[in-house]
């Protein structure tokens, strides 16, 4: 599979994955996220790859969440909600280390897609949250994702608000590795990559096994209720209805 919209490198044993489609700050779509899965699987099965970076086209965007324009026409909840499931799955499977070098915005979807690389470098600047609220969109996976990393409360508050925070409020929740400035995040990205590229593969393959199994329950948890709860959500018309309000102002 082909895409424009997301694009793909090798730079010595580090894969860097791109999200192209910085005109909506790099919001994605099935079809960018079945392509990242596709990547991903492939970077775990090449012995010449030994960690990946994602980031994002641009300068203002890592990736704001879901394409609204995916969402505004008929939409087949199970077969989207999937879609979110193999890419996420793949991210958080890999047994290679994978880092996020945030750009600019990570909202909703972008911000869950974040937080399950092992390490996130950012700047001060860079924005975070679980914006789907303010679109109409229920939130089910990503409250999820993000208790594992924040807690209950500000997962929460985030999520109930939709309110957006910068890099350096991020950095003081703990789910920051390292902040730097807006130039040095892809830079800073790639040296933590070939440091940790120098650990033992094989403890490297087997601490990230484990860490996929401590958390596979509660996401496994999660997507069913997904399922169920998208499936009522878009039968109310909601998130197709504000979805174009916005995309329309």
């Amino acid at each position: 599979m082909k895409s424009s919209k997301i694009l793909f490198k090798i730079h010595s044993n580090t894969a860097v994955i791109t999200l192209n489609n910085s005109k909506i700050l790099n919001a994605w779509d099935s079809e960018m996220r079945n392509k990242i899965c596709e990547i991903v699987n492939a970077c775990n099965k090449n012995k010449l790859v030994k960690s990946i970076i994602i980031t994002g086209s641009g300068t203002k965007g890592f990736c704001s969440g879901q394409d609204l324009n995916e969402i505004t026409n008929k939409i087949n909840t199970k077969i989207w909600i999937q879609s979110f499931k193999k890419v996420y799955y793949a991210i958080r499977s890999i047994e290679k280390p994978i880092i996020a070098a945030v750009n600019g915005v990570a909202a909703g979807s972008g911000f869950q897609l974040a937080l399950l690389a092992d390490f996130i470098i950012t700047h001060k600047r860079a924005r975070f949250g679980q914006v789907e609220i303010n679109n109409g969109i229920a939130s089910v996976t990503g409250p999820a994702i993000m208790k594992i990393f924040l807690g209950m409360s500000k997962t929460i508050e985030l999520t109930l608000t939709g309110e957006l925070i910068d890099g350096t409020e991020a950095s003081k929740l703990g789910f920051i590795y390292k902040l730097t400035s807006k130039k040095n995040v892809y830079s800073e990205s790639l040296k933590i990559a070939k440091e940790l590229e120098s650990k033992s593969p094989t403890a490297m393959m087997l601490t990230k096994r484990n860490f996929w199994f401590m958390i596979k329950k509660d996401l496994d948890r999660a997507f069913k209720q997904a399922e169920k709860i998208h499936k009522i959500s878009f039968k109310s018309k909601a998130p197709q209805t504000m979805s174009q309000k916005f995309l329309n102002s």
